[in-house]
């Protein structure tokens, strides 16, 4: 996934004075929670992203941005720890599945508290599955999100290097109708193939000691 910065975010970023704001957007029926990953609070137009919401509590982690590779699109894990009983339920309910959730980093201006313009959008997705994890500690729910992509899966958007898909837009427009062969693919949010690893096991010399060892695999 490339990112592209606005000139003022580069500038600001490269100093090393500038604090990194992460910052989520969830639209849900009936509310929309707006956090800062962290504490504080910071203000974006007419929009104000805090690190305690009000009604559902703490966004306590944002799991990487995960590419997504051959059949699969990007998606991205959020964690909550929710108030109350009410909160759980509310953020486990099936009415939450395909809130739209929106993502950002930006650059906080030390002096002032303020983003540097213009944060730069790295998710856009919606929420897929929700996840209550009870331990020592108390409750969280983990919700996986993906991207927007994830609907081309679904309904099957997307462009076609095929002669009948070429004629649907084109109409008569046979430039294609000879082609065969042809392989293209495609990863999801991510600029090439993404790379594997691969174990095995295997014994060493000398004395016939065990050990295992690690091939990189770039496919």
């Amino acid at each position: 996934m490339t990112l592209r910065l606005t000139p003022q975010m580069t500038a600001a970023l490269r100093t090393g004075k500038y604090p990194i704001a992460p910052l989520i957007e969830i639209v849900m029926p009936g509310w929309t929670l707006r956090h800062l990953v962290g504490s504080g609070e910071v203000p974006w137009g007419e929009k104000v992203f805090v690190g305690r919401d009000a009604r559902f509590g703490v966004l306590q982690s944002a799991g990487a941005l995960m590419d997504g590779g051959r059949d699969e699109a990007p998606d991205w894990s959020l964690t909550f720890v929710p108030p109350n009983g009410t909160a759980v339920s509310i953020l486990t309910s099936a009415a939450i599945q395909g809130s739209i959730v929106t993502g950002w980093a930006g650059a906080l201006d030390p002096a002032t508290g303020l983003l540097i313009p213009d944060p730069v959008q790295i998710f856009a997705g919606e929420i897929d599955v929700p996840r209550l994890r009870v331990g020592r500690s108390g409750r969280s729910i983990e919700w996986r999100c993906v991207s927007a992509l994830e609907d081309f899966h679904d309904i099957e958007k997307g462009a076609r290097l095929s002669d009948s898909w070429h004629q649907q837009i084109f109409p008569g427009e046979t430039g294609l109708n000879n082609m065969s062969g042809i392989e293209k693919t495609s990863y999801w949010g991510a600029e090439s193939a993404p790379s594997g690893i691969t174990y095995g096991g295997g014994y060493g010399g000398g004395g016939g000691g065990g050990g295992l060892y690690m091939n990189e695999v770039m496919r």
